[in-house]
Order: structure tokens, then C-alpha cells, then sequence
């Protein structure tokens, strides 16, 4: 998978990270209680100094305050060394940070009469945070309890001083019970909250998890996916696309117009609203054929197009036996009903031919006769033996040594001495392949080759030319002539079974060769060299790589 495909997709939140999560929430708002905390302990710091001062005149200012601002700022700057260590302590980090302010809140109430008489509502602001930062709603509450105790524990100590009368007391119960409220209320949004960012979590996952699939889906598919981009490049091209089109990685963008003009042409209709059946095309000669599909996806406002390429080469494969199969039905029928006919005119010619006085117009009648039905039965000979065609019996083969081996024995069969020029300068390494269908494929090549150069120019000479292809790691058997070659109207139709171009030809030779060489994992193909002579290239991987 790209780069750019996978960027899209979130990481899969596991337990561990959504643990860290909730964690970060906690430590943020430990630090923003600490952060009310250093600046209650600075305001009460600054009022003793601007008392010592004279800045503020206030009556009966404690001392003991300035100590009592001195416990708060030494332990926020403590807390605020040590927030990670309490964070991760779970509930007893802010139940200590809390306990500690119920002490100093008291000590505070107790001593900061000159204050006013609002600093009880202080215990609201530790109660609010005990609330938020405590998980267990039993300690929580337990704090509040703690709070609202002292709250009316100092109401009480005043009443006996006489520093308040009864009718106090009801503020100091409504403030009690309004801290109970508070600390209530807060522990169920929390906990709401906490539930909320628990199935939040929980659709993340699934989602996550579900776009993770749908990557790993994509990276293994056998079918090509490719991203079409505006300006005419494919992106997002995942593994099987990327090997597909025989490109070098996924990573980087490509220029449609550099696969192939079929596809570009494909892409440029169905682009203008034209959606035709694709044909398939082939990123290079030897490579496979591929078929095309483009699919529209997204919202109208900003569609994306997906370029879908699959290996065309098993519906080939599928069409190929089921014509093999319906040429084996057809001889099967008419293996009886021809050959035992066309051995008695064959028999029966020969009979004649054994006459002595006969006229020469009988004679070259009887050998038409004869030659035709020596055709006839080639034929069907080739039909039998391509409806009977057993699995190839691979072996591995010094390229060079077997076809040095060869090229004598093709010779002493032929009318025409040195009628192969080999041209292999070196050892292009070992393939597979069994050495009866390459006999039989170079032999045809060569038959067809040395006919064709002997029609056009005389000379009844081929050239087998032996080439090794580095970067597809192929070799090459070249079988060259200086024929006529095959007209390009008739290019298509050149491996097409009982398709032929010579008159005496039965149009199996070229079909039998290329479904011989696909049954070995090679490939036949036509074309003209630089010097427009007539090439048959014979293309095989080399031992150890693919095809």
C-alpha cells in the first residue's frame, strides 16, 4: 500500500494508548487545580507583605498566614515536579493533594477572619476538583463529607465563642449541604463523560479496526487498485497494482500516458462520459494482459476515480480450454469418419501408381491425389495432437548447450546445408522447459522461416539469434528471415488457429507453438527487426524467476 493510502488510515487505538489518553485528560486538569492552588498561596503571600508593609491596613492579621501561603506554594511547586509521579499514582495521588488542601483550607477559615467571611466557599473550589479528579465516587463523596465536617466543625467552635449566634448556623448547614450538591452533581457528569469517551473510544476502535481491514484487504488482493488523479497520474497504487503494471514500488506517482495507449485512450472516454467495455492491454510485449475498469467514488463536489486492473490471463486461459475441449469433441468425431475414407483413396492411389503404361495426365492426376490426402491427414494429425496435449515435462536446460546441440540434428534433416546461422556470442543461463515442446516449436519456427526466405529471396536461410534480457531476467530465442513477413491487417489474426497466409499451410503450426510455449511459461510473439526483417521471438524466463 502507498504512502499516500495508508496516511488516511488511523492507528488502531489499543488499551495502552487510550489508558494514556485518559491519563493526559487527568494531568491536565491536576494541573489546572495546582495552578488555583499557586495563585490562592501568592494572593494570601501578597496580603501579608502588603500588611508588613503598610500597604493594606488590616486588624488582627495572623502571621501564621504567611507560613500557611508558604505550605501552599512549597507543595504546588512540588506537585508541579512530581505531576507525572502523582497522576500515575491513580486516586491516592489527588486524594493526598486534596486531603493536604481540606487541612490548609481549615487552618485558613480558622485564622483568616480578618479575611472576611467568604473563605469557607473555598472548600466548594477542593470539592469541585476532588469530584473531577477522583474515579471512585465513595472517596469523592467521602471528601465532601470531610469538607462539609469541617465546614460545621468551625461554625460550631464559633457559635461557642459567641462569635456567631444560631441563625448562623443555617449558612454553614446551606453550605454543607450545597457542597454535598456539588461534589453529587460533578461525580455524575464525570462519570457521564467518562462513559461518553468510552464509547467514543470504542467507535474508534471499530472504526479503526475496519479501515485496518479494508487496508489489508487492499495490500493483498490480486486486483490492481490505483487512485486517478486529475491531472492524468496514478496514485494510491497498491502492492498487487504496482506488479501488475510492472512498476517499481508504490510510493511514487505515474504517468498514465507512460503504461500503455490503449489504457490512456480507455481512461480519456470513459472520462468524457463514454463508458465503453475496456480491451485488454499489455504494459509491455512478454508482460500479461491486463483488463481495465475505472469506478466513480466520493460526493459529487469532489469525486475520486478508481483505476481497477486485473490479470486477464485466466479468461484467456478459460476460453483456450474450452476451445480445446470443443477441438477435442470435433476430432473425436471425425477421427472415424475421415481417416479410415482417407486411408483408402491414400492406399488406393498408391495402387495405381504401380501401373506401367499409363498416360502422364493420369499419373499427375493420381499424385494431386496422393498429396492431398497426405495434407489432409497432417491435419488431422495436428488437430488429435492439440486436443491431446499432455502436460509439459519440465526440465532445467543450459540454453545455449541444448540448441548447440539442436541446430546440427534440425540440419541433417534439410534439403539445404548451413540453412541455420546461430548466433548466441554467450551462455544466457538455464531455463525450464520441456525439450520435446521446444524441439517442436523451434522446428515449426525454423520450417516456416526457412520456406518464407526461400520464396522471397532464393536463399533458404534462417538466423536463430540467442539474447539474454537482464532487467525482465528473460531469454530470447530470435528466429529471423527475410520473408515477406505478415501483412498488418492480418497481425491479429496471426496465432489464430487454421488462420495461414501460405497456401499449402494447414494455420496450426503458429497456434500449436504459442500454446506449447504459454504451457511452459514462455511467450511467442511477432514483430519486424530494425532491418525489417521477420522476427518470431521465443521469450522465456530464466531458472529461478517468474514469468
Amino acid at each position: 500500500m502507498s504512502t499516500e493510502s495508508t496516511a488516511v488510515i488511523a492507528a488502531r487505538p489499543d488499551q495502552a494508548s487510550l489508558q494514556r489518553r485518559a491519563g493526559s485528560d487527568s494531568a491536565r486538569l491536576l494541573s489546572l487545580y495546582n495552578l488555583y492552588r499557586t495563585v490562592l498561596g501568592l494572593v494570601i503571600l501578597g496580603l501579608g507583605l502588603a500588611q508588613a508593609t503598610g500597604a493594606v491596613a488590616l486588624d488582627h492579621y495572623p502571621s501564621e498566614l504567611n507560613a500557611l501561603a508558604a505550605v501552599w506554594l512549597i507543595s504546588a511547586l512540588l506537585l508541579y515536579g512530581r505531576l507525572n509521579l502523582v497522576e500515575g499514582a491513580g486516586d491516592r495521588g489527588p486524594l493526598a493533594v486534596v486531603l493536604l488542601d481540606l487541612v490548609l483550607l481549615a487552618f485558613l477559615v480558622r485564622l483568616g477572619q480578618p479575611l472576611g467571611p467568604g473563605l469557607p466557599l473555598l472548600y466548594l473550589l477542593t470539592v469541585a476538583a476532588s469530584a473531577l479528579l477522583i474515579t471512585k465516587r465513595v472517596t469523592a463523596t467521602a471528601v465532601a463529607a470531610l469538607a462539609t465536617l469541617a465546614v460545621l466543625s468551625d461554625s460550631t467552635y464559633e457559635l461557642q465563642q459567641g462569635l456567631i449566634d444560631a441563625n448562623d448556623m443555617l449558612s454553614a448547614g446551606l453550605l454543607g449541604s450545597l457542597i454535598f450538591l456539588i461534589s453529587l452533581l460533578l461525580q455524575q457528569i464525570a462519570g457521564r463523560m467518562a462513559r461518553f469517551e468510552e464509547l467514543a473510544d470504542s467507535a474508534a476502535t471499530q472504526v479503526a479496526t475496519l479501515e485496518e481491514l479494508n487496508e489489508q484487504v487492499i495490500a493483498h488482493m490480486t486486483t490492481g487498485v490505483c487512485r486517478v488523479s486529475k491531472d492524468g497520474r496514478l496514485t494510491a497504487i497498491n502492492q498487487a497494482g504496482a506488479q501488475l503494471l510492472n512498476l517499481p514500488g508504490t510510493g511514487h506517482p505515474v504517468d498514465i500516458g507512460q503504461l500503455n495507449p490503449l489504457l490512456t485512450a480507455y481512461i480519456s472516454r470513459w472520462q468524457a462520459g463514454h463508458y465503453a467495455p475496456a480491451s485488454p492491454f499489455k504494459v509491455h510485449p512478454d508482460g500479461k494482459p491486463l483488463l481495465p475498469e475505472l469506478v466513480r467514488i466520493g460526493h459529487d463536489f469532489e469525486p475520486e476515480i478508481l483505476l481497477f486492473v486485473e490479470d486477464f490471463t485466466p479468461v484467456t486461459e478459460a476460453a483456450q480450454t474450452l476451445k480445446l475441449n470443443s477441438l477435442g469433441k470435433l476430432t473425436a468425431s471425425i477421427a472415424h469418419e475421415i481417416r479410415n475414407p482417407l486411408t483408402a483413396i491414400s492406399h488406393a492411389s498408391q495402387l495405381m501408381n504401380e501401373g506401367q503404361d499409363e498416360p502422364p495426365e493420369q499419373k499427375a492426376l493420381r499424385d494431386i491425389i496422393l498429396t492431398n490426402t497426405q495434407r489432409v491427414n497432417e491435419i488431422i494429425e495436428n488437430i488429435l495432437q492439440l486436443s491431446q496435449r499432455r502436460q509439459p515435462r519440465q526440465e532445467p536446460l543450459d540454453l545455449l548447450a541444448w540448441i548447440r546441440l539442436f541446430v546440427p540434428e534440425y540440419q541433417q534433416g534439410q534439403n539445404h546445408t548451413d540453412c541455420v546461422d546461430l548466433l548466441a556470442p554467450e551462455s544466457v543461463g538455464t531455463v525450464e522447459f520441456d525439450p520435446g515442446n521446444l524441439r517442436r516449436v523451434l522446428t515449426n519456427l525454423l520450417d516456416n522461416g526457412i520456406r518464407h526466405a526461400g520464396e522471397h529471396t532464393g536463399q533458404f536461410t534462417v538466423t536463430l539469434s540467442l539474447s539474454k534480457d537482464d532487467q525482465a531476467e528473460r531469454a530470447h530465442m530470435d528466429v529471423i528471415d527475410k520473408g515477406t513477413g505478415v501483412p498488418d491487417a492480418m497481425l491479429g489474426r496471426l496465432f489464430e488457429p487454421f488462420f495461414t497466409t501460405s497456401a499449402g499451410g494447414s494455420g496450426l503450426g503458429l497456434y500449436l507453438c504459442r500454446e506449447l510455449c504459454e504451457s511452459n511459461g514462455a511467450t511467442l510473439t511477432y514483430d519486424r527487426t530494425p532491418d525489417d526483417k521477420t522476427r518470431f521471438r521465443v521469450s522465456v524466463p530464466l531458472q529461478g524467476h517468474s514469468s
